[in-house]
């Protein structure tokens, strides 16, 4: 079916989909998200808040860490949380595929 004849809500996904991909999993230089000295501090500060007993973020844990990234405008997170593309979000940072996400990922992913 071509795009004339698809109905609206598919064209819509569609496009909704491709710009979630290409705009927040690399469709931009990595200079693009580059995070201020200030910036990192405060993502440290919110993934310890997110976890506090320390060490690495569960899914649940990541959404909660993304959240607070999200209030104060840092890297990527608005838009993740604006898309509730968390899930794809924690599938990109968790390097490793463990199911956690650990400071260094998170930092290497930026």
């Amino acid at each position: 079916m071509s795009n004339a004849t698809k109905p609206w809500s598919s064209v819509r996904a569609a496009a909704l989909a491709g710009l979630i991909g290409a705009t927040l999993f690399g469709g931009l230089p990595s200079t693009a998200w580059a995070l201020t000295a200030e910036q990192l501090a405060q993502a440290q500060a919110n993934f310890k808040a997110a976890n506090p007993s320390g060490g690495p973020l569960d899914p649940t844990k990541f959404k909660a860490f993304i959240d607070l990234n999200a209030t104060t405008m840092i890297g990527r997170s608005a838009a993740i949380k604006s898309n509730n593309a968390y899930d794809r979000a924690f599938g990109v940072v968790d390097a490793n595929k463990d199911g956690f996400v650990t400071w260094d990922e998170f930092v290497k992913a930026q």
